[in-house]
C-alpha cells in the first residue's frame, strides 16, 4: 500500500489540486492509512480520542482486592500481612463472609474453609471453622481468598467501599519534517516522477512513521529534564517500568534475565505474573513484541521435536503465535525498533496513540523566499498506556 504514492490519492487524502488551493492541508489521513499498512508495533496500536492538553490524562479505576497475604497459626485468628486495599480489611472481609487458602503447599491447608466474624483493624481476622471443614495451622504467609460476602436481610447498608480513582498521564510529541522545492525543480519533467511534492510528502511521511515507531517504543518523558518546550513522550518500554512518570523506575512486573537465554518457562512465568496482578482479562488482547535477536531464539525453541513431511521442499520455520501453558495464544509482533534484548507483553486494548486537538498530522506552506517553496509536515501525538503496572510485562536482559 506504501510501495507508490496511491494510497495519497483517495478521498479527503493529498492532491495536486488540493495543493495549489490551500495553504494547509489535512494529511491524517494520509499517517493513518501508513500505520494501518504497518506489520510491526503501530500496526497494532488504535487511534485513541484526541488530547486536549500538552500533558493529557486518563483515569484509571480498579476493583477492590478479593486475596489477601496471612497466615493462621494461632487457631480461630488470621495474621494479615501487606492488605493494600483502599477500604478497610473489614469491609472486605466483612462479619460473615467466608475466607479460603489459596495457594498454600503446606498439607491439608487448601481443603478448609473459615467464617470470619470479626474483623480488627487491618491486620487480623477473627475466625471459625465453616461446615465441615476443620481447622488446620498454616504457619507460612500464603495467599488467601474472599469466597463470598453473604449479607443479612436485617442488617443496614454496608459501607461504601468504592476505591480511589488514579490519574495517569503523559505528554504530546511534536514530529515535524520540512520540504522545499525550487521554482526550477517544481516545473522540471523529472524521469519516473510525476509530482515532485507528492513523491517528498510520501518520503517524509515514511520518516515520521519510522520516528514515531521509534518514540512510541523507546520514549522517555520529558520530565527528566523539564523542558516543556522540548517535551517527549514516555514509551512502551519505559512506561512499563516507571507508570508514574516519576524517573524511578519500579519495575513492578519486569523480569531482568541477567544476560541468560530466553526460555518458554520465562515467558509463561511473566504471564503468570500478569495474571496475578489482574491483567489478561477478559477484555484483553495481549501480543509479545520482539526484535530479531529474540524471534530468532523463539524460534528455536523445541526445534529438535519437529518434523518435516519427505519430500518437504521448504527449511527452516517461524513462529508467530506463542500459546501459554495457561491456554492463552499472543501473536508474536516482529519490530526493527524494538531493543535486542527486550521481550515485552503488550495488551493492545489498553494501549492507544493520541493526537493533539487541532494538530492531527498536516501539511502547511510556509511564506515563500524567493524562487523556493517550502512546506511544513507536522503533527503532534502522545502515547496513553493503561494499568502499566498490571496488564502489560517486559523481560530485560535476555539473549
Amino acid at each position: 500500500m506504501v510501495a507508490s504514492t496511491g494510497f495519497m490519492a483517495g478521498p479527503g487524502f493529498f492532491s495536486s489540486t488540493l495543493a495549489a488551493k490551500l495553504d494547509k492541508i489535512d494529511c491524517s489521513q494520509v499517517l493513518a492509512a501508513v500505520l494501518k499498512a504497518d506489520r510491526a508495533l503501530l500496526g497494532h496500536i488504535k487511534m485513541g480520542p484526541v488530547a486536549h492538553n500538552l500533558e493529557f490524562n486518563w483515569i484509571e479505576d480498579d476493583l477492590n482486592a478479593v486475596t489477601f497475604q496471612a497466615c493462621s497459626s494461632v487457631s480461630g485468628s488470621v495474621a494479615v500481612s501487606g492488605f493494600t486495599g483502599s477500604a478497610s480489611l473489614g469491609n472486605v472481609c466483612r462479619d460473615g463472609c467466608l475466607i479460603a487458602v489459596q495457594d498454600s503447599t503446606e498439607s491439608g491447608v487448601n481443603d478448609y474453609v473459615l467464617r470470619v466474624t470479626s474483623a480488627t483493624g487491618a491486620s487480623t481476622l477473627i475466625t471459625a471453622s465453616y461446615g465441615s471443614t476443620t481447622y488446620t495451622t498454616v504457619s507460612t504467609t500464603c495467599t488467601w481468598i474472599v469466597i463470598s460476602q453473604p449479607y443479612e436481610d436485617i442488617l443496614d447498608a454496608s459501607s461504601d467501599i468504592s476505591k480511589v480513582r488514579t490519574k495517569k498521564r503523559n505528554f504530546t510529541q511534536i514530529f515535524e519534517r520540512a520540504i522545499e522545492i525550487t521554482q526550477t525543480r517544481k516545473g522540471m519533467d523529472a524521469e519516473a516522477v510525476v509530482n515532485e511534492l507528492q513523491l517528498q510528502i510520501k518520503r517524509r511521511t515514511l520518516e515520521i512513521k519510522r520516528e514515531l515507531n521509534i518514540s512510541v517504543l523507546n520514549g522517555i518523558s520529558y520530565g527528566a529534564t523539564g523542558d516543556i518546550e522540548a517535551r517527549t513522550m514516555m514509551g512502551l518500554l519505559n512506561y512499563i517500568r516507571d507508570s508514574n512518570l516519576d524517573m524511578t523506575r519500579e519495575d513492578t512486573l519486569v523480569t531482568d534475565n541477567n544476560g541468560a537465554a530466553l526460555t518458554i518457562a520465562q515467558v509463561n512465568t511473566l504471564l503468570y505474573n500478569i495474571w496475578d496482578a489482574g491483567g489478561l482479562d477478559e477484555t484483553a488482547d495481549p501480543i509479545i513484541l520482539v526484535g530479531a535477536a529474540l524471534q530468532r531464539t523463539i524460534a528455536g525453541w523445541e526445534k529438535d521435536i519437529r518434523r518435516v513431511e519427505q519430500g518437504e521442499r521448504q527449511v527452516g520455520y517461524y513462529r508467530d503465535v506463542f500459546l501459554s501453558d495457561m491456554g492463552i495464544e499472543l501473536p508474536i509482533v516482529l519490530d526493527r525498533w524494538c531493543p535486542a534484548d527486550k521481550l515485552a507483553v503488550i495488551d493492545r486494548s489498553r494501549v492507544a496513540l493520541r493526537a493533539l486537538v487541532g494538530d492531527a498530522w498536516h501539511l502547511e506552506k510556509m511564506a515563500k523566499t524567493g524562487r523556493s517553496e517550502k512546506w511544513q509536515l507536522s503533527g503532534q501525538y502522545g502515547l496513553e498506556v493503561r494499568n502499566a503496572d498490571a496488564c502489560h510485562g517486559l523481560i530485560r536482559d535476555a539473549t
